[in-house]
This record gives C-alpha cells, structure tokens and sequence, in this order.
C-alpha cells in the first residue's frame, strides 16, 4: 500500500451545509434482511423481536421476498402469488402488523421484489392456461401474460435477464406457446395489460405500507420507470427506498436520473466483496478507499444513498451448506467493517439474519453497538457531510470528520487497518476542529485522549478504530 496523500480540507462552514433537505433513510442505518421464505421465519416472531432489533442498532427490515414464493427456486424470491404470503411465515394480517410496529418504532421495512415474471407453478397462471385453451382471450389472467402460436414469433425486447433466459414455453394446457422469462412467464413491458398487472399487485404491497424495494435484475429502461420508480414514489407518501440488485456506483449519475435513490457504493457483489475487504485484502489502499467513500458523497449530494452489506457469500441460489466465509480475525475485522462503512455514512447491515445468528456473541455485540452508535448521533448517519483527515505514518492509517446536516455534532472517525496495534497520527489543520479540547468517545463511552495542537494521536489495536465527537471552532 502507499501513503496516503495529503488531503485538502474545505472550510468547515462548506462542509457543515446540507446540499438539500434529507430523506429518511439518510436519516437512519442499520438494515437487517431476512430469507423469510427460506428459512421459514414468521412475521409475528419477528414482530416479537422489534424492540431488540432497535436496540442492536437495526433501523430497516429487510426482507427477501414478502409475497408467497417458491422455496425451492431462487432462496423464495420466485412469485408464486403475489397476493399472499408463503404459508410458513403465517398471513398478510400478520406482515402488515410487522409493518404497523416497526413504524410505530421508527423503523423501516424494505423488500427484494421480483416484478418481472411469475412461477409456471402458480395457480394464477395455472387459470391463465385453462382459460386460454376454453377461447378466452381477454382476462385478467390470460391477458397478463403473451402467448403465440408461433414459436418463430420475436420475443418481447425488454427481456430483464441474458438472452437464455429468455424463451418461447409450450404450454399443453393452454396449447399455445407463451413467453418465458427465468421460471415462468414474463411481464412484457409493452403490453399495456401485462403492465397493469404488475401495478396492480405493487399497489397491494404498498398499501401494507412497505417502504422500499430492491427490484429484481431491473433495467434503465423508460418502459419500466413507472413500475420501478414512479408507482412506488407516488401511490403511497412514505420515503422511500428504491434500487436494482445490479446497481453500482460506476453508473450512479444514470441511475439517480431515472429516479433510483440508493446503488451499491462498490458493486452487486455484496455477499462477497466491499470496500473494505478490498482494502484490507490489498485490492485498494487508503488512497483509493478515499475514491471508494468518495461515491456515498456523490450520492449524498443528489439526495441518496449507497449501501454496502457484511460480506456473506452463500450462493443466493443455494442456500443450504450455511458455510459463512470470515475474515482472518472475525472478532475485530468485522466490526470494524461495520465503523468504516456505517461510519462513513453508507447503508450498512447483514444481507442474512441466519448469518448474524451464527456470529460469537461478541461480534454480535460489538457490531451491534458500531450501529447503535451511528444511530444514536447524527453526525454519523448518511445525511452528515464527509471530508478526509490525513492520517499517518503508515499507509493503514485512515481517517474522516463527519458533520451533522444541522452543522450542531461533528465526529472525528481514526482507523487503523493493520493487525498489529498502531499509533495512528492525524493532521487537524484546517479541518475547523478545536485545537484543545477532551473528545467525547462515541462506541467506548468516557473520554478520548485529549487533543493539544494540529497532530493529533491516537494508539489503535490491530484492526482497531475510535470515533470521537469533537468541538470546532
């Protein structure tokens, strides 16, 4: 790794001014998602645990998928019928009361959302096929989804997968062929009753009061801005959280223009990589962790967000062998994982519950607590302003100042990414933070070691970090 560059700070007065006025999910951390369908998680034992959740520093629910779907194919995101809930996690009474409480907390619930096919299994389309053979070809159901009898026919141009996904399906039933995408028939963007299906059954998700969605594969394509992010943002008043699986921060500009609100601040690579486990696997150094946060600033600016999740890697596909990767010292690395990416201001959170269970109760403490501390000050949530403090000597230094949208609470965050301890300098000139003052230390409580004059020290263990609320000047 080579040092890291000296960084020039803007006034204290710039930074400290909020470019807009902050939505709700820039007001909060802490996602928690749960493979509800798979792992047979019931709403009401969730609803059970709220108040824990909240106090282990959880602000958003996340969920994957809350409709009724196919466990055997895709972890239970595979629609097989969008108007209920799979059987194991109990009734739509019971998802809307999970809602309702979380709200009554100040807490979010979100979803993985496939809108773009439904299963060949499903009864709605089981009637779709028994209709279509008696002559029908006008309801609801048949009229969902395209059928031909030409095989030889084009198949619908907004196809939301690679080409083999994509297909003309012989149905005997139906004795016609209709169009197939992933696991069943797809939605076509360009048939208007297609298209009113999905809007039909988004709006019945809405009215549980749901407060975003990561939508399934997704594509920056006008035919499908109205289901992805017009519908959501308009049919219900909540904030909300909207983005793609396959979102990044190399497209972010084209993805806030078509009306996305938050993308991955690395890549859709979440159960196996981010920022920080390319930084301490080597992949980065400081200097380009620096353009890597540099992405939730750009978010910031425009009135969203990035997320980036604990690194999981189970294939989403199958989910079985439960054989959660760690990093070389798990006690330490993960929970700093968590000080650097929540603390720099990115939606951050275990992308699966069954995997957080399974953490030694002091990972799930500490982690619990980084969250915590993020949620309890604003300067640390993802509205508050970022600049780099230059930090040294070693290049495994690392260091940031956040301010609050309001300007009111600032936080001195100092890293050091070795694993061995360190004493880990930082250059305050210019930063607008008092030259002599006691900080307060966030995560530990007490008192930090006093600051008396620009270079500022601070002894770290391997992997350790402080965050500290400072005064400025």
């Amino acid at each position: 790794m080579s040092a890291p560059a000296a960084a020039t700070q803007p006034p204290a007065s710039q930074t400290a001014k909020p470019i807009q006025q902050s939505t709700d999910f820039q007001n909060l951390n802490g996602f928690m998602w749960f493979y509800n369908t798979y792992f047979d998680y019931k709403y009401t034992d969730i609803t059970k645990k709220l108040d824990q959740f909240k106090a282990s520093g959880i602000r958003v629910l996340g969920f994957f998928s809350p409709y009724d779907g196919d466990k055997t194919l895709c972890a239970g995101c595979d629609p097989l019928d969008f108007y209920s809930v799979s059987p194991q996690n109990g009734t739509i009474q019971d998802w809307k009361n999970l809602v309702a409480q979380a709200h009554k907390r100040g807490m979010k619930v979100v979803s993985y959302f496939v809108n773009i096919y439904m299963d060949e299994n499903s009864q709605f389309f089981q009637n779709a096929q028994q209709q279509y053979a008696a002559g029908d070809r006008t309801s609801r159901e048949v009229s969902s989804f395209t059928w031909t009898t030409n095989p030889n026919d084009p198949l619908p141009s907004l196809r939301m997968g690679p080409p083999w996904a994509s297909s003309w399906e012989w149905s005997a039933t139906a004795g016609a062929y209709y169009w197939k995408l992933w696991f069943g028939p797809g939605f076509n963007w360009d048939q208007p009753t297609s298209v009113a299906e999905v809007k039909r059954f988004e709006e019945f998700w809405l009215d549980t009061g749901i407060d975003g969605f990561m939508w399934d594969v997704g594509r920056l394509d006008s035919r499908f801005q109205e289901a992805a992010v017009t519908l959501p943002k308009t049919y219900t008043t909540n904030d909300k959280w909207l983005t793609f699986e396959t979102s990044g921060a190399t497209n972010a500009q084209a993805l806030h223009a078509f009306g996305l609100n938050s993308w991955f601040n690395y890549s859709d690579q979440g159960n196996w990589t981010n920022d920080y486990t390319r930084l301490v696997n080597g992949q980065i150094d400081v200097n380009g962790l620096e353009t890597q946060l540099e992405n939730s600033d750009y978010a910031r600016s425009v009135g969203a967000t990035t997320h980036a999740w604990t690194i999981a890697a189970d294939d989403d596909a199958n989910l079985a062998d439960h054989d959660y990767p760690s990093y070389p010292n798990d006690e330490v690395q993960r929970v700093q994982e968590a000080a650097l990416l929540a603390g720099s201001g990115i939606l951050y959170g275990s992308p699966m519950y069954d995997q957080y269970i399974r953490w030694s109760p002091t990972v799930r403490a500490n982690w619990d607590r980084v969250l915590s501390t993020v949620n309890d000050n604003k300067a640390l949530l993802p509205a508050a302003s970022r600049d780099r403090v230059p930090a040294g000597p070693s290049a495994t230094a690392f260091a940031e100042r956040r301010t609050s949208e309001d300007g009111k609470q600032t936080a001195l965050l100092v890293y050091n990414f070795s694993p061995t301890p360190a004493t880990v300098t930082v250059d305050l000139t210019g930063t607008g933070i008092d030259l002599k003052q006691q900080p307060k230390d966030l995560y530990n409580g007490g008192k930090g070691a006093k600051i008396d004059g620009a270079a500022y020290s601070v002894s770290l263990p391997g992997y350790g970090f402080t965050m500290l609320e400072v005064k400025t000047t």
